[in-house]
């Protein structure tokens, strides 16, 4: 063993070795190089992150072989902060999956919003109102006045102003009975559309059935 370890050191030594070893260097270096600029023109996060982390094991490398301190630093700390953010992005993706198949648990809402009690008739707003809240359905039903749509209790309603140009209300919620509300501000609302994707893909799905239906009202009134 000692015999080819010896071998091996006098190749390298050669200027055969030198040139193999340099051509080796040059490139490994071009390698991470190519991978740092590619993981810059990736348009998705996990191949992003894959090319990252693909970079930051060729400059660990690199950096050992040239004794390049601060070059084996800074990909030995990326390389666990790109991994980390790979796996969460995973999970992101998977809880979006989940959120696509099944219905919105409102459980999580409740911290951020507040009691509202309203008695039989009262409306909860009028249409053509300016609008800045949302609403969730606690006790007792909420009528959809030109829709014909009744509210049950988990429904939430008042959002879609909140999509809308004007930011005005498009139609009248009037309470069918004594109501209990949980409501919440557009600007909190807002905050936890982008901060929770499950939130974020529930409204979407929400706002596209409720233009379904509108369509399809439409065209029964034309039939």
């Amino acid at each position: 063993m000692s015999e080819l370890i010896d071998t091996l050191m006098s190749w390298a030594a050669s200027d055969t070795g030198k040139t193999v070893g340099g051509v080796a260097l040059t490139a490994l270096a071009w390698a991470e190089a190519s991978t740092v600029v590619g993981a810059a023109y990736m348009k998705r996060m996990i191949p992003l992150r894959i090319t990252a982390m693909l970079g930051n094991v060729l400059g660990v490398t690199l950096g050992l072989i040239i004794g390049s301190p601060p070059t084996i630093a800074k990909h030995a700390i990326n390389l666990p902060l790109n991994f980390t953010r790979m796996r969460e992005m995973r999970k992101l993706i998977a809880s979006v999956r989940v959120a696509n198949g099944t219905d919105l648990n409102i459980e999580w809402l409740k911290p951020f919003m507040h009691p509202r009690t309203l008695r039989r008739g009262e409306a909860v707003f009028m249409k053509g109102d300016e609008a800045d809240e949302a609403f969730v359905v606690v006790e007792g039903h909420v009528e959809i006045v030109e829709r014909g749509a009744l509210l049950s209790p988990g429904a939430i309603f008042g959002e879609m102003a909140l999509f809308t140009t004007n930011g005005k209300r498009t139609a009248t919620a009037r309470c069918k009975s004594d109501v209990s509300l949980l409501v919440i501000t557009y600007e909190q609302f807002e905050q936890l559309y982008f901060q929770n994707p499950e939130f974020g893909l529930y409204l979407v799905r929400l706002i596209v059935r409720r233009f379904e239906m509108n369509h399809r009202e439409q065209e029964l009134e034309s039939a």
